[in-house]
């Protein structure tokens, strides 16, 4: 009886120094003392009788993520964190206020101190493996290292955007501009990381005039580099750049010398015929493409353009001519294809130019231009979806191609006739500004912006209400703008036509449609001022003629 007494007491005994029963044990994916890097996705699991409420990840004593579903997650980014050693301290809440924590001692390690050069080398062999994430984390390692390493900048840029993953390349792009903002590379990735990002954004035309105005960057940093030289080569690529920046006119003279120094060069005649082409200066073409047939120096671009450029004179023997000799020389000639695709534009037969086009295309035209042609097609077949692509594809080639933004803006024209879409008529507006941004002289954005006005006009009065003086003077404004660029144009003239019918100009508005029909007889063959539907279609084939590609 004694002995169980005894018993008894060191049984009390021993519950009293007992220790209490956790409400909660915690178990991790991680080991006390391990080294870790790049991007670690700590998990942790609550085992408890009570609800858990939420859990807490603490580095360093700091709240880094709250998590209130199991499993308990938190993603640790440690390339943003300082190497060496850190306090990782979980909590998890259960309810009735009660708390249970696990602390690890871990390691930070991303070799930063093997260096940006390092990281940068393991970066490109990782990109030309087409491991992308490798690549990006070593970039990432190698900055943290040296934040003014270049290249490890420009590998970034190039790795976000091959992931898709265009805002945060956007963000890494403007970053190395205020870095290097006199860098032709830094540009060339602003216009890359813009049209990326455009694609799918909200804020389109605000990302387009990002890529737009590095893209004017790039030209002039080029143009700055070529100089006053004299050579062909340098006066060929400046008067490729000139012409893309809208300065046709400009280019002219040096070619002119060019081409008396090397009359039997057919580049730089073909070249002189372009240049003339893009200023407007048709007979011009002709004279320089019908000098080159006598030298015998023509080639099939040679009969092309003259072929196009007689077309546009209304002188149609002499363009089936030039386009037979063109196909004599090269069945498959490119740019007797692109000339094709104009003509069929001007006659609106939209399956026709695309099938030129995609055509051209087949045969390694890889143009802005000809890419513009399958955009216009598809979108007058109403292919609006596969047209949207196009439409990036024109972009990609060239963002300054102002052809493409003014396509865009006659759509939202078109669209904005109708009752309770009127609000596209400023939108198209918009459209027309970023086509001005892209080609300051561009004549036909000009005659979209004064159509808008005109439109916003029309639809005013056919809602029974008076269009105020402000609209009417801006389409005016607008319109005055685009006849000083291009009054000797069919295109011009149908639209003055419209647009002085809204500001009560009869006379005037008469006068303008003969003109046209005189430029144009063709195609323009009612002497009546054009009702919208009617400019509209109109315009959408006259417009765009000539979208050529360069020699």
């Amino acid at each position: 009886m004694k002995a169980i007494r005894h018993i008894g007491w060191l049984a009390l005994l021993a519950g009293a120094f007992a220790q209490p029963k956790s409400d909660a044990t915690i178990t991790v994916n991680l080991d006390d003392g391990a080294s870790i890097k790049g991007i670690v996705k700590v998990v942790a699991r609550v085992q408890s009788e009570k609800l858990v409420e939420r859990v807490e990840f603490q580095v360093d004593g700091a709240l880094r993520e709250v998590d209130d579903s199991t499993p308990y997650e938190y993603e640790w980014d440690t390339v943003t964190d300082t190497e060496g050693e850190r306090r990782l301290k979980i909590v998890a809440f259960l309810e009735g206020n009660k708390t249970v924590a696990k602390e690890l001692r871990l390691v930070i390690d991303n070799g930063v101190g093997q260096g940006a050069p390092y990281h940068y080398e393991q970066a490109r062999a990782a990109f030309a493996d087409g491991k992308f994430d490798d690549a990006l984390y070593h970039t990432r390692v190698a900055l943290k290292a040296d934040s003014t390493h270049r290249e490890s900048r420009v590998l970034q840029i190039q790795t976000l955007l091959r992931l898709g993953r265009a805002a945060e390349a956007d963000e890494a792009v403007e970053d190395l501009a205020r870095l290097y903002p006199d860098s032709l590379e830094t540009q060339e990735l602003r216009v890359a990381a813009s049209l990326r990002r455009a694609r799918n954004a909200r804020n389109e035309r605000e990302l387009l005039r990002n890529a737009i105005d590095a893209q004017h960057k790039i030209n002039q940093m080029r143009l700055k580099a070529l100089g006053d030289s004299r050579t062909p080569d340098a006066i060929v690529a400046r008067t490729l750049l000139l012409i893309t920046e809208g300065q046709a006119s400009a280019s002219i003279n040096d070619l002119l010398q060019l081409t008396e120094r090397e009359p039997s060069n057919p580049r730089y005649i073909n070249l002189l015929a372009y240049a003339y082409l893009q200023a407007g200066r048709l007979r011009d073409v002709v004279v320089i493409t019908n000098t080159a047939a006598r030298r015998g120096v023509a080639n099939d671009y040679t009969y092309a353009i003259r072929g196009l450029a007689a077309a546009l004179l209304n002188d149609t023997r002499e363009q089936e001519r030039a386009f037979a000799e063109a196909e004599k020389l090269d069945k498959e000639s490119r740019p007797l294809l692109a000339a094709q695709a104009n003509l069929a534009m001007l006659g609106r037969r939209a399956t026709v130019v695309g099938r030129l086009a995609a055509q051209a295309q087949g045969v390694s035209d890889n143009t802005p231009q000809v890419a513009f042609l399958r955009y216009w097609s598809l979108v007058n077949n109403r292919e609006f979806d596969r047209a949207k692509d196009a439409f990036w594809r024109t972009l990609d080639l060239d963002p300054l191609m102002a052809e493409a933004y003014q396509l865009r803006g006659m759509l939202n024209l078109i669209d904005g006739l109708r009752p309770g879409e009127e609000d596209l008529l400023k939108t198209a507006r918009e459209w027309f500004e970023l086509a001005l941004v892209a080609r300051p002289d561009y004549a036909p954005a000009h005659l979209g912006i004064a159509m808008s006005h005109a439109f916003e006009a029309y639809t005013t009065k056919r809602d029974g209400n008076r269009p105020s003086a402000e609209t009417l003077q801006q389409a005016e404004a607008a319109l005055n703008k685009a006849l000083e660029l291009a009054r000797d144009t069919a295109w011009a003239q149908v639209g003055a036509s419209y647009v002085y019918t809204e500001l009560r100009k009869v006379r005037e508005a008469d006068q303008a449609i003969r003109r046209a029909a005189q430029l144009d007889p063709n195609r323009v063959t009612s002497l009546t001022p054009p009702e919208p539907p009617r400019a509209l279609e109109l315009l959408m084939a006259l417009l765009f003629v000539p979208v050529f590609p360069a020699p």
